[in-house]
């Protein structure tokens, strides 16, 4: 497992300014992420990866930062702008590609009417996908800077949390007599994973928690 430690601390040593062609390629990545082709987390271990070798405020882990923000905001917007623009027929066109996204976008609409930054950042950070609210977002013509907002404060939850995860390994595992320690490494990411399944129950039970509320009041 080792190799796989070495790989990582190969690509991360490369996250700077001097390095653009990495930069770029993190942006693009993360974009088409956003437009619907899934990376499966390896950002974010990547950035969990970056605070753990250098710690969270290390130059590496926030330009990460920035460029994983960049990149979802560059790539949600455009589909944004893309359902905005083309309103009814991009519903339709994704009624036929995918029923069960655009079911996802007809259960969100009625959401958006109440704090849609804080609506759209809830669904982004929760398990599902990410094309959902901006889709929605485009569909209803949510003020676009509303959707920046929900775009950008979901970003900073996401990277927040893995950051304190990377952190957390950076401070356990030292004091820790376990070998090999890549092991315990990997049981980090797993926790990753373990992290966005407890906030996507929580996000649904607080759902569940506004529609029976809203029953009573009818």
């Amino acid at each position: 497992m080792e190799w796989i430690k070495s790989l990582l601390t190969s690509v991360t040593s490369g996250v700077s300014i001097s390095h653009p062609l990495i930069l770029i390629v993190i942006f693009a990545l993360i974009a088409l992420n956003e437009v619907g082709f899934p990376l499966f987390f390896a950002l974010e271990i990547f950035l969990f990866f970056l605070s753990y070798q250098y710690g969270p405020l290390s130059s590496q882990s926030l330009l990460l930062v920035v460029m994983l923000l960049l990149g979802r905001e560059f790539g949600a917007n455009v589909l944004y702008l893309a359902a905005r623009g083309l309103g009814s027929r991009f519903l339709i066109w994704l009624e036929k590609r995918s029923l069960r996204t655009m079911r996802a976008v007809e259960k969100f609409k009625a959401r958006l009417n109440t704090n849609p930054a804080i609506m759209v950042a809830m669904v982004r950070i929760t398990p599902g996908p990410l094309q959902v609210p901006s889709i929605t977002a485009g569909a209803v013509r949510l003020r676009q800077l509303s959707f920046i907002e929900g775009v950008a404060l979901s970003s900073l939850i996401n990277d927040f949390i893995v950051i304190f995860l990377g952190y957390s390994a950076r401070s356990i595992l030292p004091g820790m007599d376990v070998q090999p320690k890549i092991y315990l490494f990997i049981n980090f990411c797993c926790l990753i994973a373990l992290v966005w399944v407890v906030l996507f129950l929580l996000y649904r039970r607080a759902v569940a928690k506004s529609e029976k509320q809203k029953e009573r009041t009818i």
